[in-house]
């Protein structure tokens, strides 16, 4: 597909009619280890330099794609790579390199599926923003409001943290969320017996127990602040946080192949396979096993999956209602979302920066279990986004493949 410039829109119905990865459109596998999610600067897009596997970018027309992805995946020595490159709500180019397991014979496509790690908290952001402007929560509604008679021996602290406070990291709430006693006892684990929204409760219970770590108001990323968030909005709902994003968010945008999970199905190579770093060896990890994500209790922290269509649709709504368009969202909801609360540069799931390339700003997570890394970058002033991906826990060759596909864009002629 590289060098295809396809509406978006269009696109989901070439998307239903031409992949054939033989997966599930929706997988609910998951370990019970902790998430590993990252926020790392972007060279680029921070002024920044580093050595590139890649020496000549060339340029978004060239047709070169294929290879650029291969000499950035060989370089870095990782088993897949893959990018989307999106301008407005046309994907200008997209590829995918490698194989779905080290060492395997089963080639990567352009339309399978990749774990996203904690860029799933602008997702959960948001499904809340749309919760707000039904008049379902408010950018104000607090923990108290909605959690205090489940846990009324909460911190006082975090009584009157508010749901715009846990969407920007500034609700003071620990960062170690594996010291909570339902992660001890295993009650968060996708082995337990408790139903997903008490397991979610459980693990907001302990944490709001908790002494904060940081003054409210302050910036202290931490995953607990999404867990409580989701549980939040699972208690006011009544509905679980993945049954509220397949309808609000994947349905809302023809995201017809994303998920939950670590993609795929266990002992077949349907889809990439996550893989971990074992002594400088990439080791491949099945999906089904323990090992191959975090509990799904932790979902609206970071278990999202998706195709390189999919999530292009979904940078393309946030891109249009940062530039003025009404569509999931009303642009004014969108452009408060994307505000970087005081004292920070995160907003809701966004880290905001100023940057030569991308004009007066652009917005950036990426996030990682430690099996998979991906990188995303809106840049409004240009119109464009751009995902990379991998199948191992490599920030390098992500943040690398990043800045090449910036100057690929901007080498266009």
């Amino acid at each position: 597909m590289s060098g295809t410039l396809k509406s978006l829109w269009p696109l989901t119905m070439q998307i239903a009619e031409q992949r054939n990865d033989g997966g599930d459109t929706m997988t609910f596998r998951a370990g019970s280890q902790l998430c590993i999610f990252c926020i790392a600067s972007l060279m680029t897009a921070c002024g920044g330099g580093g050595s590139s596997a890649v020496q000549n970018p060339g340029d978004a027309a060239d047709g070169s794609l294929t290879n650029i992805l291969e000499t950035a995946r060989s370089g870095h020595n990782v088993p897949a790579l893959a990018t989307v490159l999106i301008e407005d709500s046309v994907i200008i180019e997209s590829g995918a390199v490698g194989t779905r397991a080290i060492n395997g014979s089963e080639a990567v496509t352009d339309f399978d599926q990749w774990h996203v790690g904690s860029i799933t908290k602008s997702v959960t952001s948001t499904l809340a923003a749309v919760l707000i402007e039904r008049g379902v929560i408010d950018w104000d509604t607090t923990v108290a409001d909605v959690l205090l008679a489940d846990i009324p021996d909460m911190q006082s602290e975090y009584r009157n943290v508010s749901v715009e406070r846990l969407m920007a990291h500034t609700g003071g709430l620990p960062v170690d969320i594996t010291l909570s006693s339902a992660f001890q006892a295993g009650d968060v684990s996708d082995n337990s017996s408790l139903p997903m929204h008490e397991r979610r409760l459980a693990w907001s219970a302990d944490m709001l127990r908790m002494p904060p770590d940081a003054s409210i108001g302050t910036h202290l990323y931490s995953n607990a602040n999404y867990i409580v968030l989701g549980t939040l909005i699972e208690k006011v709902t009544g509905e679980l946080w993945e049954d509220l994003i397949e309808r609000e968010i994947f349905a809302a945008l023809a995201m017809t192949n994303s998920g939950f999970g670590a993609p795929g199905r266990p002992g077949q190579r349907t889809q990439p396979w996550g893989h971990v770093d074992r002594g400088g060896t990439w080791q491949a990890i099945d999906p089904g096993d323990v090992d191959a994500d975090s509990a799904l209790s932790l979902g609206p922290a970071g278990t999202m999956h998706s195709t390189l269509q999919d999530f292009s649709l979904y940078l393309a709504a946030h891109l249009a209602g940062e530039r003025g368009a009404d569509g999931l969202l009303q642009a004014a909801t969108f452009a408060r979302l994307h505000a970087a609360q005081p004292g920070t540069d995160y907003s809701g799931g966004w880290v905001s920066n100023s940057s030569g390339w991308a004009g007066s700003r652009s917005f950036w997570h990426n996030g990682s279990n430690g099996r998979w890394f991906a990188h995303a970058v809106i840049a409004p002033d240009r119109n464009a986004a751009v995902l990379v991906v991998t199948n191992s826990g490599s920030r390098a060759a992500v943040e690398d493949l990043i800045n090449v596909m910036i100057q690929r864009f901007e080498a266009r002629p």
